[in-house]
């Protein structure tokens, strides 16, 4: 798992304050194996595995990061994913849909670093 330093020195993340960047990582680890349970998963070409990898976990890092800001602006004070619950402080704004375009999201910013798909071609 990347730290602070690879993320800052290697990715050139700058985003996340270094308070907040292990639990982002954590969050960032499940995504991205949430994605090789599903996903064929291979390193772009021109990166080693590990290389891959690891800018992919700040990528993800990254956007949970955002997502969270965008949460407490939001006002939200609770999430369940086991039978998906959502609590907030304010009227809902979150719903399905936006939770499955935030997991696009993430593939997405993996993407860059990752071949993720369920077939993948020489």
């Amino acid at each position: 798992m990347p730290d602070y330093a690879y993320y800052c020195d290697h990715y050139l993340g700058e985003d996340i304050p270094e308070t907040e960047f292990a639990a982002c990582m954590r969050r960032a680890e499940g995504k991205l194996a949430y994605m090789k349970e599903v996903y064929a998963v291979q390193p772009r070409k021109g990166l080693t595995a590990e290389e891959a990898e690891n800018m992919a976990l700040c990528a993800i890092a990254d956007a949970v990061y955002e997502f969270k800001q965008e949460d407490e602006a939001r006002g939200l004070t609770k999430v369940t994913v086991g039978s998906v619950s959502e609590s907030y402080a304010e009227p809902p704004e979150l719903c399905a849909a936006t939770l499955s375009g935030r997991a696009a999201h993430y593939r997405h910013e993996a993407g860059y670093y990752l071949r993720i798909g369920r077939w993948l071609n020489g």
